[in-house]
C-alpha cells in the first residue's frame, strides 16, 4: 500500500492530478478485470518429445513422427536450418511478425539415418537427431556448435528449449540488454517495458529480439526464437552450462545459423528479417531534444544557438508538449501559434523538424481522430468487443490495434497535416505500449484482444510486436505523404525485424559516468541483433550531467550511429554550450569532426543495409581467435578500419588501449604503432583516443552546419600505408533511385611495395555521379621523401611530402596511384614538389 500512495504522489507530481487520477481508477477497473480474466499460469507435467518413430522428407527438409508430437527440419540456406515443434503433428503455414523473407532458392541437403539418429546435411550446417530422445544437435562442417541438454518440453501455458552451454561461448545479443556486452548469467523476460530510470542490469528494456549469438574460438552459433508471445531467456542464471527459452504460447519454432564468425550469421539473420534501408544523409548528422522545448520562440532560440555559434546540427525534434493536451497528430496553438511558419523558418536555417508520437489517443468527442477510429473499430478491445481504454500522457485513451492492416492504414492517414507542413520525421514513443498505472503494472491486460492479421490473439501474443508495428504504421504514413523522401523513423519499443521500418535510441538513461560506458554495450548488442541504427541520448536523459560528463558522451556519441542531445524536464540545459568555455569549443569539435566523418559513416551504412554487418561492432570481431578481445567492453570499432577508445572515467587523462594485432595508426598524430600490445594513450579532455587500421582508406568532407550546406567540391582522402582493402558507398543522400541502382562503390586496395613505396589501386562500380570533381589523397606512414608519386602511370600534376605525409590532388578519380622510392634510375624527376594551390 504504502508503495501505490508513493507511486501516486510521484506520478500527481510529475505528470498532474488527472493522469494520478486516471490511473488510479485505472488500477482499481484492472484489478476487477483481472479478477474476471486471470491471467493463464502454466500447468501439468513438462512433456517431452520422446523417441523418433518415423522420418519422412519433404522438398525442403525432414519431418519427424515422435512418440509425442513431431518435428519438422526445414533447410533454409547452408548456413540456416529452421526448426519447428508440434504436439498435434500438424504443421500449418507459419505466420510472423519478425520474418522479412519467406520464398528462399533450393538449397541441396541430404540425410541419413542409423540406429542412434538421423542426420540432416547441408554443405555448411548440419543437424542430427537423436533417436531415443529426439534431442538436436548442430555442427558446422562437422564442428559441434550447438546441443540440446534437456531439449523440447512443454506443458499447457509453456514450451520450452534447452541447449547446453559452453563454459567458453561468448553470450551476445538479446539487443539493448543493459547488463553489458555479454548476457551471460541472466534471465531475460520476453516483455517489453518502460524501465523508469533504469540502471547496470534492469531488466526487461524497451526491446525484445530474441536472437542469441554464442562465439567460441572457432565457431559462431545463432538461435532466433520465432515467437513473439512473453516469455523468458535463460542465459544460464538457473544452470550454469544451460540456455534456455521458453514462451507461454504460441509454436516453437526456431531458427539457428552456423558459422566461423558472426558475419554470416548476421547476414542471413537480416536476410531472414529485413535489413535496415538506407536512411536520410541528414539524419547521420548532429540531432538535439528536450522533453520539452516548450515554445516556437524556444525552438528558434535553439536554431539560433547552433548557427551563430557555428555548431553542425540537422534536426530539432518536438516533445510531447508541441501537441493540444498531448494529443497525437495535433498542435498546441498557444504555444506554437503557427507550427507551419515554424517548421519553414527553421527548414530555411537548414533543420529538420522531428514530431513526437504516443499510441495513445485521448478518449474525448471533440478529438477527431478518436471520433473516426471509434467509427472505423480500429482500437485494441476487451474481449466483449469493447474498445479498451487506458491512462497515457492524454488522459484516459484509446490505442491503435497496429496488427490490424486497417488500423495500420488509419494510421498512415493521419500524417497529412505533417506532411503539409514540412516536418520531416517522427519519433514514436510509448510504444512498448505504457499504460500508466498506480504501481508498476504498466500495461495492458492479457485478456486485451488484437486481430493478429485476422487470426485474432490474445494482448500475450501481440504485446511484443505492439511497437514495431506502430513504427510499421509510421512508415507506411511516411511513405504516403513523402513519397519521394527516405523516412526518418524512430522507434523507442521493437521486436526482431524492426530494422525493417525505424531505427532506435537506448531509452532513458541517467547522467552518470556507468550509463556513459552501458551505451556501448548497448549500442553494440543492438547492432548485432539486427538494429544497427542505435544509440543514447547524449549526456544521459536522466539527471544534471556535468561538463566533462557532457563532453567525454558527445566525443563517444559522435562514434555511434545515432547521434542526438537529449534530457528531461527539470534538468539543467544540456546544449552543446550550456557549459561555457572550454567545454562549448571542445563539443564544437567532437560534432565537426562526425561530420567530417559523414562519408565512412554512411558507408558503413550502406554495408549494413546491404549485409547486415553492424556499423559499431565488438573488439573481438576484429580478431575472433585473440583472446585479449573477448571480453572488452570500454572500446569498440567502427566498422573495420577505425578503433574507439573513449574516456569513461571521470578526471581521467589517459587510458590502456588493447590494440589487436597487426598495424596501426594514432589518428591525432598519424604515428604508426605496432598491433598485438597494449598501450597507455593520453587522453586530454578534448581529445577522443582514435585509431586507425593500416591499409585503410578514410573519406572526409569539409565540415558543414547541416548535411548539403553547401556543394561538395572535393572529396579527401586520407590512406594509411599498410596491406588492406576498403569498400566505400556514395548516392545522393536522400530520395530513393539508390533503390534502382543509382549509386556507386568504391573498393580501394592499398599494397606496400619495396623500398617504402605504395600502390593504391581504385576501382568504381555504379552508376551514381558525384557532385565533386577534385580529389586530394593524404598518404600517411611514408618514411622516406618519395622520388615520384604517379596517377595511372603518369606523374601526378600536384604533390608534396611532409613529415611522413604525401598529399596529392588530383582533378578527378584515378585508377592506380603510387609513391615511388627514391632511386637513381627512376623516371619522373620533373613531379612538381610543392603544395598544392586550394
Amino acid at each position: 500500500m504504502f508503495k501505490a500512495i508513493k507511486s501516486l504522489y510521484r506520478m500527481s507530481r510529475e505528470m498532474g492530478p488527472n493522469i494520478a487520477r486516471d490511473s488510479l481508477s485505472y488500477r482499481i477497473r484492472k484489478t476487477r478485470f483481472d479478477l474476471a480474466h486471470p491471467p493463464a499460469k502454466p500447468s501439468g507435467k513438462l512433456q517431452t518429445l520422446g523417441a523418433v518413430r518415423s522420418v519422412e522428407p519433404h522438398e525442403r527438409g525432414l519431418t519427424l513422427k515422435c512418440e509425442r508430437g513431431a518435428l519438422r527440419m526445414t533447410v533454409i540456406a547452408a548456413d540456416c536450418i529452421q526448426v519447428r515443434m508440434q504436439p498435434s503433428g500438424k504443421f500449418e503455414v507459419p505466420f510472423s511478425y519478425a520474418v522479412a523473407k519467406v520464398t528462399w532458392p533450393e538449397t541441396p541437403f541430404t540425410y541419413t539415418e542409423n540406429a542412434r539418429g538421423i542426420r540432416l546435411q547441408t554443405n555448411d550446417l548440419n543437424c542430427t537427431i537423436d533417436r531415443e530422445t529426439s534431442r538436436i544437435s548442430f555442427d558446422w562442417q562437422n564442428r559441434l556448435i550447438s546441443q540440446e541438454s534437456a531439449g523440447i518440453a512443454w506443458r499447457k501455458g509453456e514450451i520450452r528449449l534447452s541447449r547446453t552451454l559452453p563454459a567458453d561461448e561468448l553470450c551476445l545479443g538479446l539487443a539493448e540488454q543493459s547488463a553489458g556486452l555479454q548476457v551471460r548469467g541472466q534471465r531475460y523476460p520476453l516483455w517489453n517495458t518502460s524501465p523508469t530510470r533504469y540502471a547496470r542490469g534492469t531488466i526487461p528494456m524497451y526491446f525484445t529480439i530474441p536472437l542469441y549469438l554464442g562465439m567460441g574460438k572457432e565457431y559462431a552459433f545463432g538461435l532466433y526464437w520465432d515467437n513473439p508471445s512473453r516469455g523468458w531467456i535463460d542465459v544460464g542464471a538457473e544452470t550454469p552450462d544451460q540456455l534456455t527459452f521458453c514462451a507461454e504460447t504460441g509454436e516453437l519454432r526456431y531458427y539457428a545459423f552456423g558459422g566461423t564468425s558472426l558475419f554470416p550469421i548476421l547476414n542471413r539473420y537480416t536476410e531472414l528479417t529485413g535489413r535496415m534501408p538506407m536512411p536520410p544523409l541528414w539524419a547521420l548528422g548532429f540531432h538535439q531534444s528536450r522533453w520539452s522545448y516548450p515554445t516556437a520562440d524556444r525552438i528558434r532560440e535553439i536554431a539560433e544557438g547552433f548557427r551563430k555559434r557555428n555548431i553542425p546540427c540537422d534536426a530539432l525534434y518536438l516533445d510531447i508538449d508541441h501537441m493540444d493536451g498531448y494529443r497525437s497528430f495535433t498542435w498546441n496553438r498557444e504555444n506554437f501559434p503557427t507550427p507551419a511558419v515554424l517548421v519553414a523558418d527553421l527548414t530555411k536555417s537548414g533543420f529538420k523538424t522531428v514530431a513526437i508520437l504516443d499510441p495513445g489517443i485521448k478518449v474525448d468527442p471533440d478529438y477527431k481522430i478518436d471520433q473516426i477510429g471509434l467509427r472505423e473499430n480500429v482500437f485494441v478491445t476487451y474481449p466483449s468487443g469493447k474498445p479498451f481504454v487506458g491512462p497515457a500522457w492524454a488522459g484516459s485513451s484509446h490505442f491503435p490495434d497496429f496488427t490490424n492492416p486497417k488500423a495500420r492504414a488509419w494510421w498512415a492517414a493521419q500524417f497529412e497535416p505533417l506532411a503539409k507542413i514540412g516536418v520531416a520525421g517522427v519519433w514514436n514513443d510509448m510504444n512498448e505500449p505504457v499504460i500508466f498505472n498506480v504501481g508498476t503494472d504498466r500495461q495492458m491486460p492479457d485478456a486485451v484482444r488484437h486481430d493478429f492479421e485476422g487470426q485474432h490473439a490474445t494482448h500475450v501474443e501481440a504485446h511484443t510486436v505492439y511497437g514495431m508495428l506502430m513504427a510499421r504504421a509510421s512508415r507506411e504514413g511516411l511513405e504516403r505523404w513523402w513519397p519521394d523522401k527516405r523516412p526518418f523513423n524512430l522507434t523507442r519499443a521493437a521486436h526482431a525485424g524492426a530494422q525493417r521500418y525505424a531505427s532506435s535510441w537506448t531509452g532513458d538513461n541517467i547522467s552518470t559516468w556507468d550509463h556513459l560506458r552501458l551505451s556501448i554495450t548497448m549500442t553494440i548488442n543492438c547492432g548485432l541483433s539486427g538494429m544497427a541504427f542505435t544509440g543514447p541520448d547524449i549526456g544521459g536523459f536522466g539527471d544534471d550531467c556535468e561538463a566533462e560528463l557532457y563532453v567525454r558522451w558527445l566525443q563517444l556519441g559522435a562514434m555511434l550511429p545515432y547521434f542526438r542531445g537529449h534530457s528531461a524536464k527539470n534538468t539543467a540545459d544540456q546544449e552543446p554550450w550550456s557549459y561555457g568555455q572550454p567545454y562549448e569549443d571542445i563539443a564544437r569539435q567532437a560534432i565537426e569532426l562526425r561530420y567530417q566523418l559523414l562519408p565512412y559513416l554512411y558507408s558503413l551504412f550502406a554495408q549494413c543495409w546491404q549485409s547486415g554487418s553492424p556499423i559499431v561492432r565488438p573488439m573481438f570481431m576484429t580478431d575472433p581467435t585473440d583472446d585479449r578481445l573477448r571480453g572488452i567492453e570500454d572500446a569498440f570499432t567502427l566498422g573495420d578500419s577505425l578503433l574507439i577508445a573513449p574516456i569513461l572515467e571521470k578526471g581521467a587523462t589517459e587510458r590502456q588501449v588493447v590494440l589487436p594485432r597487426g598495424r596501426w595508426y594514432d589518428w591525432w598524430t598519424q604515428q604508426p604503432i605496432a598491433g598485438g600490445q597494449t598501450i597507455t594513450v593520453s587522453a586530454p579532455l578534448d581529445k577522443l583516443p582514435i585509431f586507425v587500421r593500416a591499409g585503410a582508406v578514410i573519406p572526409l568532407w569539409p565540415v558543414m552546419q547541416y548535411v548539403g550546406q553547401k556543394p561538395l567540391e572535393e572529396l579527401r582522402l586520407k590512406v594509411y600505408a599498410g596491406d588492406g582493402e576498403v569498400t566505400l558507398y556514395e548516392d545522393a543522400g536522400e530520395g530513393l533511385s539508390y533503390q534502382t541502382g543509382d549509386y556507386r562503390w568504391l573498393y580501394f586496395t592499398c599494397t606496400p611495395e619495396s623500398g617504402g613505396g605504395l600502390m593504391l589501386n581504385w576501382r568504381r562500380a555504379g552508376k551514381y555521379k558525384p557532385p565533386y570533381e577534385r580529389v586530394r589523397v593524404e598518404i600517411h606512414g611514408i618514411t622516406i621523401e618519395p622520388q615520384a608519386v604517379t596517377l595511372d602511370g603518369k606523374a601526378a600534376p600536384l604533390w608534396y611530402f611532409e613529415k611522413g605525409i604525401v598529399e596529392v590532388t588530383a582533378n578527378g578519380p584515378f585508377d592506380v596511384a603510387r609513391i615511388l622510392p627514391k632511386e637513381d634510375d627512376l623516371a619522373h624527376r620533373d613531379t612538381l614538389m610543392r603544395p598544392p594551390k586550394l
